[in-house]
């Protein structure tokens, strides 16, 4: 009672001492609710009113408590000390030590142990400062945001309550249930726990690590996009591109603009403008610009194709490609004189009729059916192959590269092109379709089907199913070895053919030599042949089987006799650099020398 009795005299000495002022007091907005005790002493402060002991005021629809207060007289203000805690509105409260409030600026001055609680939101800082008008909230001095799944931290950063929006800068960092997040400058929605990245941005978890400087995160929703230099990347794996989705729960991710995917166990980078990709599924799929790079210490493998697609190599394999090693013994032959005497010690021809096993399944796989079917038409290809035989460690997560459509590739050593292709890395296997061609120096292979085979270990394999065609120009440049067959098995030493074997048909014209030069052309025909070659020329033929052939000096040869059936030297189409394997028909693109480079015409026939 006493203590009411003492509030009301001093109110009432306030009134007389600013009754020349009786409107403007009219106005003031500083009701008291309750408090022990009330003092006023302008000796101690000037122009205030001392509230002491369990405080409650309100001011323009804030409540306030505090363990004391001074409300000032000549201004609309008050200092609050001690357990303050403001409550705006229904959900806003607002607790520090100490708070300066202005009730004409409606801003607030919040020191020490300062806690902001927007409903589920927490803010925590030592400093903060609150306007009203616009409710925003901001600190200088290092803050915390936590909601019910994530909790941020920033040097600098505001907080926007009607649009439950909070704004960090400077050494941001943030965890969520996911990832965990540094930051430049980020803004992150309360409401949706969407984060938008406006600044360099790393999440990262325990496996992946994903970079952007623009774009946002759904920490709710999982989902990710990425639009100024993204990249994400783990042990197995870099993606980065212009921009970059991702899909966290599908585990879907599309890359566009200059895309790319490495593959870092296998070895294999994919390029294009738009790769798709599935973290569960491990499939991705690269369109526009597509190419495929498969890197070593030594060279590199450079493939373009309409559509690239990879995936996990699951086969199975069942099968060996068989190396056999036929015995010859050296005869004369009264058919096929000796024309190479200089090289080698007499013809040899194996009198001993055998045969060897083809254990390869003939296969052809159409291009327009290749995206659904591709899998079905090349897996009894791919049975014959066995990791296991070819000396091959297999990657424990190896991918099967699906290339369709205008396949062209490069590497230093050997370029090609055809319509379909697949990589195995499983056993380090391409194998091609549809008018597939090869070319290795002055070498172009040809077929219906052509598989490589690149062991751990030499000798590496070519293998030419149906209509298998090998062309050597002469350094000349106007005169070509031919070998022709049914089905050809071509061996590689060093990255260079020493070893051909024809099964079936058997057709050769080659040019004979002796120590002064080329003394004619011989032309031979045999069931099945094995070549040998050194340094992309002939050393020494065996013939298996019934040979026939002759040997026609240089001054016999007609024009006919010089291309064996269905000759097709197709130079033109060859890719001359990685740049190159992007070129179709009508284009013109230049090589490092500024030279045109001829645009493809289609296959020729000389």
């Amino acid at each position: 009672m006493k203590a009411d009795i003492r509030i009301l005299i001093v109110l009432l000495s306030a009134l007389f001492a600013f009754s020349g002022t009786g409107f403007a007091q009219k106005k003031r907005r500083v009701e008291i609710v309750h408090c022990d005790s009330l003092d006023y002493n302008d000796r101690i402060v000037a122009n205030a009113q001392r509230l002491m002991g369990n405080v409650h005021i309100k001011m323009d629809g804030v409540l306030m408590w505090c363990d004391s207060l001074y409300s000032y007289t000549n201004n609309n203000m008050v200092d609050a000390f001690g357990r303050v805690h403001i409550i705006r509105g229904d959900t806003l409260d607002m607790y520090a030590d100490f708070i300066k409030y202005n009730g004409d600026t409606k801003f607030a001055k919040a020191r020490r142990n300062v806690k902001l609680i927007d409903k589920k939101v927490t803010l925590t800082t030592d400093s903060l400062d609150y306007t009203m008008i616009t409710d925003m909230a901001s600190y200088n001095y290092s803050g915390t945001v936590k909601d019910s799944s994530n909790v941020l931290n920033s040097l600098i950063g505001q907080y926007y309550v009607n649009e439950r929006k909070a704004y960090f800068r400077t050494n941001v960092d943030a965890v969520t249930k996911d990832y965990k997040i540094k930051s430049d400058t980020l803004i992150y929605f309360t409401n949706t726990q969407k984060v938008y990245i406006e600044g360099p941005t790393y999440i990262f978890n325990e496996k992946d690590t994903l970079y952007a400087e623009y774009g946002w995160y759904d920490s709710k929703k999982n989902l990710a996009n990425l639009t100024k230099k993204p990249r994400i990347w783990n042990e197995k794996q870099n993606i980065k591109a212009d921009s970059i989705f991702y899909d966290k729960i599908k585990g879907d991710g599309l890359a566009q603009g200059k895309a790319r995917l490495e593959d870092i166990e296998n070895k294999i980078i994919v390029e294009g403008n738009r790769i798709e990709y599935n973290d569960i599924s491990k499939i991705a799929l690269a369109t526009d610009s597509a190419m495929l790079i498969q890197y070593s210490e030594t060279d590199s493998l450079f493939l373009h194709a309409d559509r690239l697609r990879t995936m996990p190599d699951t086969t199975i394999s069942k099968k060996t490609v068989p190396v056999k090693k036929i015995p010859a013994k050296i005869t004369t032959s009264p058919v096929v004189p000796d024309t190479l005497t200089s090289v080698a010690q007499g013809l040899e021809v194996l009198t001993k009729k055998e045969s060897r096993t083809d254990t390869l399944t003939t296969g052809e796989l159409p291009g327009d059916n290749i995206s659904t079917d591709i899998l079905d038409s090349v897996k009894l290809i791919s049975d014959t192959l066995s990791a296991d035989t070819l000396g091959i460690k297999p990657p424990k997560d190896a991918r099967l590269v699906l290339a369709y459509y205008n396949v062209r590739f490069f590497r230093e050593d050997m370029q090609g092109k055809c319509d379909s292709l697949v990589y195995w890395s499983k056993d380090s296997t391409i194998q091609m379709f549809t008018k597939p061609v090869v070319w290795s120096n002055k070498n172009q292979i040809t077929a219906n089907y052509i598989e490589m085979i690149n062991r751990s270990k030499d000798p590496d394999e070519v293998i030419m199913k149906d209509d298998a065609f090998i062309i050597s120009m002469e350094d000349d440049s106007v005169r070509f070895n031919q070998i022709k067959g049914k089905n050809m098995t071509g061996y590689v030493r060093k990255n260079e053919l020493y070893k051909i074997d024809v099964n079936g048909n058997g057709q050769s014209n080659y040019y004979a030599r002796d120590k002064k030069g080329i003394i004619g052309l011989n032309k031979a025909e045999s069931s099945n042949i094995t070549i040998h070659l050194n340094q992309g020329k002939v050393a020494r033929i065996v013939f298996i089987k019934s040979p026939e052939g002759e040997l026609k000096p240089m001054a016999d040869i007609d024009e006919g006799d010089k291309m064996l059936p269905g000759f097709n030297w197709q130079q033109d189409i060859r890719p001359k650099s990685k740049e190159d394997i992007f070129r179709t028909e009508g284009t013109v693109l230049k090589n490092k020398q500024g030279q045109e480079i001829l645009p493809l015409k289609g296959s020729t026939g000389n």
